[in-house]
């Protein structure tokens, strides 16, 4: 990640309060959060909004591989972001927002454990399947090195 070029905005993407009031965009590397989600520590808060702000981080590391975030998420009002993780595919085989979804919901596990990721589950979390102690094992051969 090229940290230097991280920025976090209080602030609306799209004009004229286009962009939903609990809607996080990432279109540029940048991320705009509205002021009713803006935090200015995520760490400090909820499980629920670190889920958050772990997804839209996702969409900056996306741009700075050359994912054309921007672009694909003209269309993500219509992707699912629920996900079935297949040990066969890589990350790269999942959709733009699948894969957000995958990287916020393996930091809820890897910080909170199983429950911290079930309690999110139907709230923010994408993750379909069996949830056990066995679930990080799956994301570990999916994830690349980097993310681990």
């Amino acid at each position: 990640m090229q940290w230097n070029k991280v920025w976090v905005h209080c602030e609306s993407y799209l004009p004229f309060g286009l962009q939903g009031k609990f809607v996080g965009v990432t279109p540029n590397g940048e991320m705009y959060f509205r002021k009713e989600t803006y935090l200015k520590d995520f760490s400090l808060s909820s499980k629920f909004n670190q889920h958050f702000f772990m997804h839209e981080m996702t969409h900056v590391w996306q741009h700075q591989h050359g994912m054309w975030v921007r672009t694909r998420g003209i269309f993500s009002w219509v992707s699912t972001y629920k996900y079935i993780i297949d040990p066969n595919k890589n990350l790269s085989k999942y959709s733009m927002e699948q894969q957000a979804q995958i990287i916020a919901d393996y930091f809820l596990l890897k910080k909170y454990g199983v429950n911290g990721l079930k309690s999110e589950i139907g709230r923010q979390a994408g993750f379909q399947g069996k949830l056990d102690d066995n679930t990080i094992s799956l994301y570990r051969k999916i994830l690349p090195a980097s993310i681990l």
